[in-house]
Protein backbone atom coordinates (compact mmCIF):
# COMPACT_ATOMS: atom_id res chain seq x y z
CA UNK A 1 0.00 0.00 0.00
CA UNK A 2 1.52 3.09 -1.15
CA UNK A 3 1.22 6.37 1.18
CA UNK A 4 0.57 9.15 -1.18
CA UNK A 5 0.97 11.84 1.39
CA UNK A 6 4.22 10.93 2.57
CA UNK A 7 5.40 10.09 -1.04
CA UNK A 8 3.99 13.94 -1.42
CA UNK A 9 5.86 15.14 1.31
CA UNK A 10 9.31 13.73 -0.40
CA UNK A 11 8.68 14.89 -3.65
CA UNK A 12 8.38 18.73 -1.29
CA UNK A 13 11.32 17.88 0.57
CA UNK A 14 13.62 17.25 -2.47
CA UNK A 15 11.96 19.97 -4.27
CA UNK A 16 13.31 22.69 -1.27
CA UNK A 17 16.51 21.02 -1.59
CA UNK A 18 17.02 22.10 -4.97
CA UNK A 19 16.38 25.59 -3.79
CA UNK A 20 18.90 25.34 -0.78
CA UNK A 21 21.07 24.13 -2.88
CA UNK A 22 20.78 26.92 -5.72
CA UNK A 23 21.58 29.08 -2.65
CA UNK A 24 24.63 26.98 -1.69
CA UNK A 25 25.49 27.48 -5.28
CA UNK A 26 25.54 31.25 -5.39
CA UNK A 27 27.46 31.59 -2.15
CA UNK A 28 30.49 28.89 -3.32
CA UNK A 29 30.85 30.89 -6.44
CA UNK A 30 30.67 34.35 -4.80
CA UNK A 31 33.13 32.96 -2.22
CA UNK A 32 34.99 31.64 -5.07
CA UNK A 33 34.57 35.09 -7.28
CA UNK A 34 35.92 37.31 -4.15
CA UNK A 35 38.52 35.39 -3.41
CA UNK A 36 40.18 34.93 -6.57
CA UNK A 37 39.52 38.87 -7.08
CA UNK A 38 41.14 39.93 -3.90
CA UNK A 39 44.40 37.39 -5.41
CA UNK A 40 44.24 39.32 -8.46
CA UNK A 41 44.04 42.58 -7.15
CA UNK A 42 47.25 42.08 -4.28
CA UNK A 43 49.25 40.49 -7.14
CA UNK A 44 48.79 43.40 -9.50
CA UNK A 45 49.58 45.46 -6.25
CA UNK A 46 52.96 43.67 -6.06
CA UNK A 47 53.82 43.66 -9.46
CA UNK A 48 53.14 47.64 -9.57
CA UNK A 49 55.24 48.14 -6.32
CA UNK A 50 58.15 46.10 -7.55
CA UNK A 51 58.03 48.07 -10.81
CA UNK A 52 58.11 51.07 -9.03
CA UNK A 53 61.28 50.19 -6.93
CA UNK A 54 63.12 49.07 -10.08
CA UNK A 55 61.83 52.85 -11.07
CA UNK A 56 63.22 54.52 -8.50
CA UNK A 57 66.73 52.15 -8.13
CA UNK A 58 67.18 53.16 -12.29
CA UNK A 59 66.55 56.95 -11.55
CA UNK A 60 68.98 56.30 -8.18
CA UNK A 61 71.71 54.84 -9.99
CA UNK A 62 71.77 57.62 -13.18
CA UNK A 63 71.65 60.39 -10.67
CA UNK A 64 75.38 59.38 -9.51
CA UNK A 65 73.87 58.24 -5.78
CA UNK A 66 74.58 54.40 -6.68
CA UNK A 67 72.20 51.72 -5.83
CA UNK A 68 69.50 52.31 -2.53
CA UNK A 69 70.70 51.16 0.86
CA UNK A 70 67.77 49.63 3.34
CA UNK A 71 69.19 50.04 6.63
CA UNK A 72 67.41 47.69 9.27
CA UNK A 73 66.99 48.58 13.15
CA UNK A 74 70.38 47.59 14.10
CA UNK A 75 71.80 50.36 12.00
CA UNK A 76 73.38 47.56 9.47
CA UNK A 77 73.01 48.05 5.45
CA UNK A 78 70.89 45.38 3.98
CA UNK A 79 70.18 45.01 0.01
CA UNK A 80 66.63 46.30 -0.68
CA UNK A 81 63.80 44.25 0.37
CA UNK A 82 61.42 42.58 -2.68
CA UNK A 83 57.91 43.96 -2.02
CA UNK A 84 55.33 42.10 -0.05
CA UNK A 85 51.99 41.47 -1.73
CA UNK A 86 49.27 42.80 0.05
CA UNK A 87 48.13 40.92 3.53
CA UNK A 88 44.27 41.32 2.80
CA UNK A 89 44.26 38.83 -0.43
CA UNK A 90 45.14 36.05 2.14
CA UNK A 91 44.26 37.88 5.54
CA UNK A 92 42.28 34.76 7.22
CA UNK A 93 38.82 35.85 8.48
CA UNK A 94 37.97 36.11 12.01
CA UNK A 95 37.03 32.53 13.58
CA UNK A 96 33.39 33.61 14.22
CA UNK A 97 32.65 35.98 10.89
CA UNK A 98 30.03 34.20 8.62
CA UNK A 99 32.09 34.28 4.88
CA UNK A 100 30.32 33.35 1.79
CA UNK A 101 31.66 29.87 1.90
CA UNK A 102 31.05 29.43 5.51
CA UNK A 103 27.44 30.68 4.52
CA UNK A 104 27.53 28.37 1.44
CA UNK A 105 28.40 25.35 3.20
CA UNK A 106 25.54 25.68 6.33
CA UNK A 107 22.97 25.50 3.27
CA UNK A 108 24.43 22.62 1.75
CA UNK A 109 24.42 20.66 5.36
CA UNK A 110 20.83 22.36 5.36
CA UNK A 111 19.65 21.10 1.94
CA UNK A 112 21.85 17.68 1.97
CA UNK A 113 19.64 16.85 5.61
CA UNK A 114 15.85 17.32 3.47
CA UNK A 115 17.95 15.64 0.61
CA UNK A 116 18.17 12.43 2.56
CA UNK A 117 15.07 13.15 4.43
CA UNK A 118 13.19 12.85 1.27
CA UNK A 119 14.89 9.22 -0.03
CA UNK A 120 14.03 7.81 3.16
CA UNK A 121 10.50 9.62 2.78
CA UNK A 122 9.91 7.95 -0.39
CA UNK A 123 11.57 4.86 1.27
CA UNK A 124 8.82 4.34 3.56
CA UNK A 125 5.81 5.62 1.63
CA UNK A 126 6.59 2.78 -0.57
CA UNK A 127 7.78 0.41 1.72
CA UNK A 128 10.47 -0.57 0.29
CA UNK A 129 14.72 0.54 -0.84
CA UNK A 130 14.51 3.63 -3.19
CA UNK A 131 16.63 3.20 -5.84
CA UNK A 132 14.03 0.87 -7.98
CA UNK A 133 14.09 3.58 -10.99
CA UNK A 134 15.90 5.94 -12.84
CA UNK A 135 14.44 8.84 -10.39
CA UNK A 136 15.05 7.20 -6.93
CA UNK A 137 18.46 5.98 -8.08
CA UNK A 138 19.51 9.70 -9.39
CA UNK A 139 17.85 11.07 -5.81
CA UNK A 140 19.56 8.56 -3.53
CA UNK A 141 23.29 8.94 -5.57
CA UNK A 142 23.01 12.28 -5.50
CA UNK A 143 22.43 12.55 -1.75
CA UNK A 144 25.37 10.28 -1.20
CA UNK A 145 27.62 12.48 -3.40
CA UNK A 146 26.56 15.47 -1.56
CA UNK A 147 27.14 13.45 2.14
CA UNK A 148 30.19 12.18 1.06
CA UNK A 149 31.57 15.75 0.24
CA UNK A 150 30.47 16.85 3.50
CA UNK A 151 32.08 14.82 5.30
CA UNK A 152 35.28 15.22 3.48
CA UNK A 153 34.94 19.29 3.81
CA UNK A 154 34.28 18.75 7.66
CA UNK A 155 37.99 16.61 7.99
CA UNK A 156 39.50 19.55 5.41
CA UNK A 157 38.02 22.62 5.36
CA UNK A 158 40.30 23.72 2.50
CA UNK A 159 38.12 21.38 -0.17
CA UNK A 160 35.25 23.60 0.84
CA UNK A 161 36.46 25.64 -2.06
CA UNK A 162 35.33 22.33 -4.54
CA UNK A 163 31.85 23.02 -3.15
CA UNK A 164 30.59 24.95 -6.55
CA UNK A 165 32.33 22.28 -8.90
CA UNK A 166 30.19 19.66 -6.36
CA UNK A 167 27.15 21.28 -5.98
CA UNK A 168 26.53 22.19 -9.48
CA UNK A 169 26.54 18.61 -11.13
CA UNK A 170 24.47 17.34 -8.10
CA UNK A 171 21.74 20.34 -8.87
CA UNK A 172 21.89 19.33 -12.39
CA UNK A 173 21.19 15.89 -11.87
CA UNK A 174 18.06 16.37 -9.31
CA UNK A 175 16.87 19.15 -11.41
CA UNK A 176 16.95 16.22 -14.54
CA UNK A 177 14.98 13.72 -12.42
CA UNK A 178 12.57 15.87 -11.28
CA UNK A 179 12.18 17.15 -14.60
CA UNK A 180 12.18 14.26 -17.04
CA UNK A 181 12.62 11.37 -14.58
CA UNK A 182 9.91 11.67 -12.00
CA UNK A 183 7.69 8.47 -11.76
CA UNK A 184 4.31 8.33 -8.99
CA UNK A 185 5.80 5.96 -6.03
CA UNK A 186 4.67 2.84 -6.71
CA UNK A 187 5.25 -1.27 -5.64
CA UNK A 188 8.18 -2.88 -7.28
CA UNK A 189 7.78 -4.78 -10.27
CA UNK A 190 7.09 -8.79 -9.85
CA UNK A 191 10.34 -9.38 -11.46
CA UNK A 192 12.18 -7.42 -8.43
CA UNK A 193 10.42 -8.15 -6.05
CA UNK A 194 11.57 -10.72 -2.59
CA UNK A 195 14.97 -10.57 -3.60
CA UNK A 196 17.13 -9.51 -0.98
CA UNK A 197 19.97 -8.89 -3.91
CA UNK A 198 18.06 -5.89 -5.14
CA UNK A 199 19.21 -4.00 -1.69
CA UNK A 200 22.64 -5.31 -1.71
CA UNK A 201 23.25 -5.33 -5.61
CA UNK A 202 21.60 -2.20 -6.34
CA UNK A 203 22.86 -0.26 -3.33
CA UNK A 204 26.43 -0.92 -3.92
CA UNK A 205 25.85 0.41 -7.62
CA UNK A 206 24.38 3.78 -5.96
CA UNK A 207 27.40 4.31 -4.07
CA UNK A 208 29.86 3.05 -7.03
CA UNK A 209 28.08 5.82 -8.91
CA UNK A 210 27.96 8.50 -6.21
CA UNK A 211 31.64 7.68 -5.66
CA UNK A 212 32.18 8.06 -9.73
CA UNK A 213 30.48 11.57 -9.74
CA UNK A 214 32.37 12.87 -7.01
CA UNK A 215 35.81 11.72 -8.46
CA UNK A 216 35.09 12.80 -12.02
CA UNK A 217 34.62 16.22 -10.76
CA UNK A 218 38.19 16.02 -8.83
CA UNK A 219 39.86 14.81 -11.67
CA UNK A 220 38.46 17.54 -14.21
CA UNK A 221 39.32 19.89 -11.47
CA UNK A 222 42.95 18.30 -11.13
CA UNK A 223 43.50 18.53 -15.13
CA UNK A 224 42.68 21.84 -15.04
CA UNK A 225 44.83 22.98 -12.14
CA UNK A 226 47.68 20.87 -13.61
CA UNK A 227 47.57 22.76 -17.04
CA UNK A 228 47.61 25.90 -15.51
CA UNK A 229 50.24 25.41 -12.89
CA UNK A 230 52.36 24.33 -15.60
CA UNK A 231 51.58 27.48 -18.07
CA UNK A 232 52.26 29.78 -15.17
CA UNK A 233 55.57 28.22 -14.74
CA UNK A 234 56.16 28.77 -18.39
CA UNK A 235 55.44 32.64 -17.68
CA UNK A 236 57.59 32.64 -14.49
CA UNK A 237 60.47 31.28 -16.24
CA UNK A 238 60.11 33.57 -18.98
CA UNK A 239 59.46 36.69 -17.07
CA UNK A 240 56.17 37.37 -18.14
CA UNK A 241 53.83 38.66 -15.60
CA UNK A 242 50.87 36.14 -14.61
CA UNK A 243 47.73 38.10 -12.98
CA UNK A 244 46.47 37.95 -16.79
CA UNK A 245 46.64 33.91 -17.38
CA UNK A 246 43.39 32.53 -18.23
CA UNK A 247 41.59 35.50 -17.00
CA UNK A 248 39.13 35.13 -14.43
CA UNK A 249 39.04 30.72 -14.53
CA UNK A 250 43.05 31.34 -13.44
CA UNK A 251 41.92 33.20 -10.91
CA UNK A 252 39.36 31.01 -9.23
CA UNK A 253 41.65 27.85 -9.74
CA UNK A 254 43.99 30.12 -7.71
CA UNK A 255 41.95 29.46 -5.03
CA UNK A 256 41.91 25.54 -5.36
CA UNK A 257 44.10 23.10 -3.79
CA UNK A 258 46.62 22.21 -6.05
CA UNK A 259 47.10 19.27 -8.73
CA UNK A 260 49.33 17.01 -6.25
CA UNK A 261 46.06 17.48 -3.75
CA UNK A 262 43.08 17.29 -6.28
CA UNK A 263 45.51 14.07 -8.13
CA UNK A 264 45.73 12.47 -4.38
CA UNK A 265 41.88 13.13 -3.76
CA UNK A 266 40.59 12.09 -6.78
CA UNK A 267 42.72 8.35 -6.27
CA UNK A 268 41.46 7.36 -3.06
CA UNK A 269 37.70 8.39 -4.00
CA UNK A 270 38.55 6.19 -7.48
CA UNK A 271 40.09 3.57 -5.45
CA UNK A 272 36.80 3.00 -3.53
CA UNK A 273 34.49 3.30 -6.54
CA UNK A 274 36.40 0.86 -8.34
CA UNK A 275 36.13 -1.96 -5.40
CA UNK A 276 32.22 -0.81 -5.16
CA UNK A 277 32.32 -1.41 -9.16
CA UNK A 278 33.53 -4.74 -8.41
CA UNK A 279 30.95 -5.84 -5.66
CA UNK A 280 28.52 -4.50 -7.91
CA UNK A 281 29.32 -7.32 -11.06
CA UNK A 282 29.77 -10.05 -8.65
CA UNK A 283 26.54 -9.07 -6.37
CA UNK A 284 25.14 -8.65 -9.88
CA UNK A 285 26.06 -11.97 -11.34
CA UNK A 286 24.96 -13.99 -8.34
CA UNK A 287 21.59 -12.46 -8.87
CA UNK A 288 21.58 -13.29 -12.42
CA UNK A 289 21.98 -16.61 -11.13
CA UNK A 290 18.93 -16.64 -9.47
CA UNK A 291 16.65 -14.78 -11.44
CA UNK A 292 17.49 -16.38 -15.13
CA UNK A 293 19.70 -19.26 -14.21
CA UNK A 294 22.94 -17.88 -15.81
CA UNK A 295 25.78 -15.69 -14.13
CA UNK A 296 26.62 -13.52 -17.63
CA UNK A 297 24.55 -13.33 -20.46
CA UNK A 298 26.46 -10.71 -22.64
CA UNK A 299 22.89 -8.74 -21.13
CA UNK A 300 23.82 -4.32 -22.54
CA UNK A 301 23.96 -3.53 -18.94
CA UNK A 302 26.15 -6.31 -17.80
CA UNK A 303 28.41 -5.44 -20.61
CA UNK A 304 28.73 -2.24 -19.86
CA UNK A 305 29.16 -2.15 -16.77
CA UNK A 306 32.17 -4.81 -17.36
CA UNK A 307 33.55 -1.53 -19.23
CA UNK A 308 33.61 0.66 -16.78
CA UNK A 309 35.36 -2.02 -14.19
CA UNK A 310 37.98 -2.44 -16.71
CA UNK A 311 38.11 1.28 -17.21
CA UNK A 312 39.07 1.92 -13.87
CA UNK A 313 40.71 -0.47 -13.42
CA UNK A 314 43.11 0.70 -15.84
CA UNK A 315 43.21 4.04 -13.99
CA UNK A 316 44.42 2.36 -10.86
CA UNK A 317 47.00 0.74 -12.79
CA UNK A 318 48.54 3.50 -14.55
CA UNK A 319 48.26 5.83 -11.34
CA UNK A 320 50.51 3.41 -10.36
CA UNK A 321 52.55 3.77 -12.84
CA UNK A 322 55.20 6.54 -12.64
CA UNK A 323 54.91 7.43 -16.31
CA UNK A 324 51.15 7.88 -16.60
CA UNK A 325 50.38 9.77 -13.43
CA UNK A 326 48.75 12.95 -13.60
CA UNK A 327 47.17 14.28 -16.10
CA UNK A 328 47.32 10.95 -18.62
CA UNK A 329 45.81 9.02 -15.39
CA UNK A 330 43.12 11.84 -14.63
CA UNK A 331 41.75 11.46 -18.58
CA UNK A 332 41.02 7.38 -17.66
CA UNK A 333 38.79 8.40 -14.73
CA UNK A 334 37.12 10.51 -16.99
CA UNK A 335 36.66 8.22 -19.37
CA UNK A 336 35.31 5.52 -16.99
CA UNK A 337 32.81 8.01 -16.26
CA UNK A 338 31.59 8.78 -19.82
CA UNK A 339 31.47 5.24 -19.51
CA UNK A 340 29.01 5.46 -16.20
CA UNK A 341 26.77 8.53 -17.86
CA UNK A 342 26.45 5.84 -20.75
CA UNK A 343 25.33 3.34 -18.90
CA UNK A 344 22.98 4.85 -17.17
CA UNK A 345 21.04 7.19 -19.40
CA UNK A 346 21.52 5.61 -22.81
CA UNK A 347 21.77 2.06 -21.75
CA UNK A 348 18.61 2.38 -19.03
CA UNK A 349 16.39 4.42 -21.59
CA UNK A 350 17.32 3.41 -25.48
CA UNK A 351 18.64 -0.18 -25.31
CA UNK A 352 16.12 -3.05 -24.49
CA UNK A 353 17.29 -5.68 -22.12
CA UNK A 354 17.03 -7.83 -19.19
CA UNK A 355 17.48 -4.69 -16.77
CA UNK A 356 15.24 -2.65 -18.42
CA UNK A 357 14.22 -1.11 -15.04
CA UNK A 358 14.23 2.71 -15.20
CA UNK A 359 9.88 3.30 -14.84
CA UNK A 360 9.87 5.67 -17.89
Amino acid sequence: MINEQLAELSNLALVVAIVLYVLALIGFSADLASTSQRRSDARLAALDEQEGARVLQAATVASGGGAPIATDHSGGGVDAPAPAVANDATAVPAPGAMTAQKFAFILSLAATVLHVLGVLARAIATQRVPWANMYEFATTSSALVMVAFLVFSIKRTELRALGTFVVGPVLLLLLLAQTFWIVPAAALTPSLQNSHWLIIHIGVAIIATALSILGAVVASLQLLQGRHEQALAEKTAAGEDLPEHWGRAGHVLDRLPSSKVLESLSFRIHSIAFVCWTFTLMFGAIWAREAWGRFWGWDPKEVWTFIIWVIYAAYLHARATGGFRGSRAAGLALAGFVAVVFNYTIVNTVINGLHSYSGL
